[in-house]
This record gives structure tokens, C-alpha cells and sequence, in this order.
């Protein structure tokens, strides 16, 4: 589809009403003028569905199925009256389709690609399934590095017991908080600023500790004195605090993921992964069962993370670097940085742009871009797509 022709649709619409789409000749001289650049082909398609009355055709079918049977209908229709080619047909319809039901060109790819692959009959992305399996990663790599400090209540005091049980839950922590850090970076195809990977790496660390820590304090002074129910209940909550912190410390990198939302789904990811620990561990041995039952943690903790932060997002970026290449960014009150300095959310070539190109961001309830390099600021509108050389970004509002 031409997003070009699909703004200047736009365009007209905003200044002169949805109306406009219905009377050729009223449309028809702003089309040419505002469209004069672009392709002859594609604009004698539009044109011509404008003139068949294909507004009216689909403003009236508001069920998408039977809008997707019209639409063939009206290509095969359009075709053989004019000879213009099918896909130009079939594309001049979806503009009209975009301007009519407001809905963007790119919602097939916007939240189920990475890494190049489309999976868009998935219900759950890709990007939650890497953070599921490097969460998953984290957490087995944490206890690999943490089995130096396993040790045995037999053989140690409970102060012995518990700063041990606290060091090897903090390598749990930073396991799983460095491999989301990495995970996210590699997503959004920029290298971590090392403030950013210090602080998340101190978060893990610090949380778990904090976790594992009183985990074992309240397990070991309450060990003779509640039920074995009540022991694991405990514990499982002390897991849900470390994700809670893993989920602070990921709302540090993943862009406008509110930090009271990333908490808690860290607390739900470290409970239900803290479940899986408990239920994994007795069937295994004592080490078998440490690692499988972490990773189990950081992988619930990992796909926790990322579903509920692209289910609930009001509006985001498709980033688009090649045909079949994209990412999706959520969009917020913190700006998303477009430029070639280290600190660009994405990341545009030093050769031909500024450290700091543009910015994105949500502001008054509207998408706003403010261009550095033109000095304008623009309000965006969903499905518009803006390019800035081999890299472009279409923007996506999610329907209220």
C-alpha cells in the first residue's frame, strides 16, 4: 500500500469531512493537487473507486469479514470496467478502507514479528516468547553461577543459612534481569547503556537477596510451628517478591512500561513461577531441581512481563528497518528517541542523521512528533507512517 496516498486521504478528510469521500467532484481537484507527485497508476485507481461509489459500499458494511468480500468484489468490478490492474484495485480499497474505519495498513505485523519471522495468527508475540525463553535462561544461568553457596542447615548456623540462601537467590535475580536487559536491547537493535545495565544488574541482585533472604528468615524461625501449606505459601510469596523486583528493574529499559505495572507483573510472574519451583523440585534431584525450578521462575516471570505490557498499551511504534523486518515500542509520556547517539531508543545512521533526529511521544491524549532537524512539531494519526531514510515507523492507537 502507498502511505503516501493513504496521508493525503488523511489530509483531505481532516480539513474537509469524511463527506468529501462521497462527491468526486469536490475530491477530485484536491486529489490531483495534493497527489500530483505521486504514481499516475495509483492515483487513477483511487479515483476510480471514488467514482463507482465505493464509500458508500463499504461505509455501510461494518462487519470486517463481509467488508474483506466486498472488497474483492469491488476490485474484480473495478477491473474489468477500467482494466486498471487488480492490486492497485485491491489497494486503493484499503485506503479507503484505512480513512473510513480508521484502522492502520500494518496491524498484521505490528505486535507478532521479530527478528524478521510473522507469526500473525499467534495470540501471543514472538517478542513474549523470546522473553519467556531468555527469562528462562536467566534464571538457569543464575543458578548455575549460585551453586558454589548452596548449603546445608545441618551444617551451618541460621545466620550461616540465611546470607547464604540470600547470595544465591541475588545470582537468580541479576540471571534474569541482565538476560532481559539483553533480550530487549537485541530487539530493539541498540546497545545497552551501561548505567542502564548497572542498575538493572543491581536491582536483580538487590531484590533477590532481599527475596531469598527472607524467605529463609521466616522459613527457618516458623519451620516447627505452621503447616507444611503454610511453609510453601511463604515461600511462594517470597518468589513473587523477587519478580517484583525484576519487573521494577525491567520497566528501567523497555520504554514506557510504567514501573507500578511492571511490578506487578513481576509479583504475579515470580508467584506462578514460584509455584512451578515447588512442584518441580521434590520429583528431581536437589540440583536438577534448583535449576530446572529457576528457570521455570524466569521464564513465567519473562512472558508475565511482556504480555501484560503489550496488552495493556494505549498506543505504540511498528518500527519498520526492511520488508519484513520490524518491532513494535510502546509509546507513553517518556519520548522515544530517534537519532544516532548511544542513547536513541532507535537507532538511525551517524552518516546521514543527528545524534537526536526526533521524538515520539503521547501528549494531551494525542501521538506527537517533534522533528529536531526541521524544528516542527506534528500530531500523528493511526496507520500514518514516517520515514526517516532506511528506517521508518508507522503509528498505531488502539481503539477506545
Amino acid at each position: 500500500m502507498n502511505t503516501n496516498l493513504l496521508n493525503i486521504v488523511k489530509r483531505i478528510v481532516n480539513e474537509r469531512g469524511e463527506n468529501v469521500l462521497a462527491d468526486p467532484q469536490k475530491l477530485n481537484p484536491l486529489f490531483k493537487d495534493y497527489a500530483k507527485d505521486e504514481p499516475k497508476d495509483e492515483r487513477a485507481a483511487f479515483g476510480r473507486c471514488i467514482e463507482i461509489g465505493a464509500y458508500w459500499e463499504l461505509k455501510n458494511t461494518t462487519a470486517e469479514n463481509e467488508r474483506k468480500r466486498k472488497k474483492s468484489l469491488l476490485a474484480n468490478q473495478l477491473h474489468a470496467k477500467t482494466g486498471i490492474e487488480k492490486k492497485l484495485c485491491e489497494e486503493a480499497l484499503d485506503i479507503l478502507e484505512a480513512v473510513v474505519y480508521k484502522t492502520s495498513p500494518y496491524t498484521a505485523m505490528q505486535s507478532n514479528t521479530i527478528f524478521g519471522t510473522q507469526s500473525g495468527k499467534n495470540k501471543i508475540s514472538i517478542r513474549t516468547i523470546i522473553f519467556g525463553i531468555v527469562g528462562a535462561l536467566g534464571g538457569a544461568f543464575g543458578s548455575y553461577l549460585s551453586e558454589g553457596f548452596i548449603t546445608h542447615e545441618d551444617s551451618f548456623s541460621r545466620i550461616r543459612l540465611i546470607f547464604d540462601t540470600a547470595i544465591w537467590a541475588a545470582f537468580i535475580g541479576f540471571g534474569i534481569s541482565v538476560g532481559l536487559l539483553i533480550a530487549q536491547n537485541i530487539y530493539q537493535k541498540k546497545k545497552p547503556e551501561l548505567i542502564t545495565f548497572i542498575k538493572t544488574m543491581l536491582i536483580g541482585i538487590g531484590m533477590g537477596a532481599v527475596s531469598g533472604g527472607i524467605a529463609q528468615l521466616i522459613f527457618g524461625s516458623i519451620y516447627n510451628h505452621v503447616s507444611f501449606i503454610v511453609l510453601e505459601v511463604i515461600r511462594v510469596i517470597c518468589w513473587g517478591i523477587m519478580g517484583l523486583g525484576i519487573g521494577w528493574g525491567v520497566s528501567l529499559f523497555v520504554p514506557n512500561y510504567p514501573k507500578k505495572r511492571a511490578v506487578i507483573a513481576g509479583f504475579f510472574g515470580g508467584i506462578i513461577g514460584g509455584i512451578f519451583f515447588i512442584v518441580l523440585a521434590p520429583s528431581l534431584s536437589n540440583i536438577a531441581g534448583r535449576f530446572f525450578g529457576n528457570a521455570t521462575l524466569g521464564l513465567f516471570i519473562g512472558l508475565t512481563i511482556s504480555i501484560v505490557e503489550e496488552a495493556l498499551r494505549q498506543a505504540w511504534l511498528t518500527i519498520i528497518w526492511g520488508k519484513n523486518e520490524t518491532r513494535t515500542i510502546s509509546l507513553g509520556e517518556k519520548p522515544i528517541i530517534f537519532g544516532s547517539s548511544s542513547s536513541a531508543d532507535i537507532y538511525l545512521s551517524k552518516e546521514t542523521e543527528p545524534p537526536v533526529r526526533a521524538t515520539v511521544q503521547i501528549e494531551n491524549s494525542k501521538v506527537v512528533m517533534y522533528d529536531k532537524k526541521t524544528s516542527q512539531r506534528r500530531d500523528l494519526q493511526n496507520g500514518e507512517k514516517v520515514d526517516f531514510g532506511k528506517v521508518s515507523f508507522v503509528v498505531n492507537i488502539k481503539k477506545s
